[in-house]
């Protein structure tokens, strides 16, 4: 076990929204929440999987929502409600906790990105310490999408927060699909925002159901930005050889639009690249990146990680950001292998997208 600086934590942060693939939640929000904490005197202890007791019950706190406005009749709904102060990841955790009737021992972030945040705020306000791993290895956009799925750990039971004090146990949801559909419909009455704490699992099914060491390696990534910044030099690089990635372009965005569809939030970006003759590179996201295409060239789908990057600073630019006039890298790593078995391409792979499963063997064989 280790007690994390706070300069630690920021480098972990700007990784994980570096894997967070667009998604995954705000880096400004989760920088603000930890620099609040560490200002009032508070700190994060993380420990390695294998520091994890067999016997412990560990769980994952989190966000769920949109970042679309709620429409008008939820906020008429919602007005005059008083708002509590804790954050509704923490007010879930409790819940989940009163309702198993035992402590929870560690936390363990739901995937990588801003809501990585989530399970420090969690952590320091449980008072126990934070697991160096993950059960996706970058952001998702489904509940579904989790390696806790692959390894057939149940959701429920789970709990479910938002900031006027409501919360909701779900003792049991037939699979992570309608788990899924359950949250998603709570944060929309709740104004598009909701905190989740779910899989509850002892530590010894932990170890064989998650992703170990995805906040180091997030650190990693985030020091790496960090000093080739400190050095003067262009970040994208220094990312990409820390993370074991590979840059594909460096360019300018043209074009960038999304809609609100069903709760996720779906767009494209298109980016003409620097480089002479090289046709432009279209990247389709759904919360996440998920599909970069130069012309009809497929050049990287999920489960691999695609990031947009702000080429002068290096720092994750989340979807809806995305906007004409911005100088960027796009920089793609490979995916936990997790993800590449057949159980998990199916869970998420090409096919949630639309495409054949087959593309994504293609795709790799081109690397």
């Amino acid at each position: 076990m280790r007690i994390l600086s706070l300069q630690e934590v920021e480098d972990m942060l700007y990784g994980a929204c570096i894997f967070g693939t667009g998604g995954g939640g705000s880096l400004t929000e989760g920088l603000q929440l930890v620099r609040k904490l560490y200002a009032e005197g508070q700190t994060v202890s993380m420990i390695a999987l294998d520091e994890v007791e067999d016997d412990w019950l560990v769980a994952s706190p989190y966000y769920v929502g949109s970042v679309a406005p709620p429409s008008d009749e939820v906020k008429q709904r919602l007005a005059g409600l008083p708002i509590l102060p804790d954050e509704v990841s923490t007010l879930a955790a409790r819940a989940l906790q009163d309702y198993l009737g035992k402590k929870i021992m560690a936390v363990v972030a739901t995937e990588l990105g801003g809501n990585t945040a989530c399970a420090i705020e969690t952590a320091i306000n449980l008072q126990v310490p934070l697991v160096d791993a993950d059960p996706a290895g970058r952001a998702v956009p489904d509940l579904a999408h989790t390696t806790f799925h692959i390894h057939d750990v149940s959701i429920s039971p789970f709990a479910l927060a938002n900031r006027f004090g409501d919360t909701l146990i779900v003792q049991h949801a037939v699979n992570h699909d309608r788990a899924e559909q359950i949250a998603r419909s709570f944060a929309g009455i709740s104004g598009n925002l909701a905190g989740v704490c779910d899989h509850p699992v002892s530590g010894e099914r932990l170890k064989g159901s998650v992703i170990k060491g995805t906040l180091s390696k997030s650190q990693q990534v985030g020091q790496a930005r960090r000093e080739a910044r400190e050095r003067g030099v262009i970040p994208a690089e220094a990312i990409v050889a820390a993370g074991g990635g590979k840059h594909l372009c460096h360019g300018i965005i043209r074009e960038a639009s999304w809609n609100d569809v069903g709760g996720f939030i779906e767009g494209e970006v298109s980016i003409e690249s620097k480089e002479k003759d090289e046709l432009p590179l279209t990247i389709w996201f759904r919360n996440e990146f998920m599909i970069a295409k130069r012309g009809e060239e497929l050049l990287s789908v999920i489960p691999e990680l695609i990031s947009i990057l702000d080429h002068k600073t290096g720092e994750p630019i989340l979807n809806p950001s995305c906007q004409a006039g911005m100088i960027i890298d796009v920089v793609t790593f490979p995916a936990p292998p997790d993800w590449e078995t057949d159980k998990g391409l199916s869970i998420f792979g090409p096919e949630y997208v639309g495409l054949d499963r087959k593309t994504y063997e293609k795709v790799k064989g081109r690397k």
